[in-house]
């Protein structure tokens, strides 16, 4: 029966220093991200402008998020700092997330059009985030399911010796 509260606990700490170490790896991650919402129609573009710079990295990207993109025609056009288009992409589903190159240091503009009703959309832009980031994150979310793992085992344990004992 002394085990149970051993695993109880140590199942504790781990949700709990996995929760520290989730949220510091997602609001680093979050903090780097410009965001716009808004009700895009067929005669104003949505456009969102943030400064990238290779030297953070030199990996970028983009997320749209489309309620009711199947009853529109939208297309993400993403220009650099020259004003070059250095991506195209139709957006066919609620979500899309596109990659690209940061070859120089400037505002980069991400511009959705659409063609047709109206439609509410949120767009993202931000460089990659840091592996380094990442790995803390999900660090985090596997110390948080291992500690629950962690109870759940030692409500069983403790469970099946109450039975031995009764």
């Amino acid at each position: 029966m002394k085990k149970a509260p051993l695993i109880l606990f140590v199942g504790g700490a781990l949700v709990a220093i996995g929760m520290v170490l989730s949220y510091t790896g997602a609001s680093f991650i979050s903090g780097q991200i410009s965001i716009k919402e808004s009700l895009l129609n067929s005669t104003i573009p949505a456009e969102l402008q943030k400064e990238l710079d290779p030297s953070i990295t030199n990996k970028g990207a983009f997320v749209i998020r489309a309620e009711g993109f199947e009853k529109t025609s939208l297309v993400a056009n993403l220009y650099d700092p020259s004003g070059t288009e250095i991506a195209t992409k139709q957006i066919t589903q609620v979500s899309t997330e596109e990659y690209f190159d940061i070859e120089g240091r400037g505002d980069y503009k991400l511009i959705v059009q659409n063609s047709g009703p109206e439609t509410p959309i949120v767009l993202g832009l931000t460089h990659m985030p840091d592996k380094a980031l990442i790995a803390i994150n999900m660090l985090g979310q596997s110390m948080i399911i291992s500690g629950f793992v962690g109870v759940g085992i030692a409500a069983i344990y403790a469970l099946k010796n109450r039975k031995k004992s009764s």
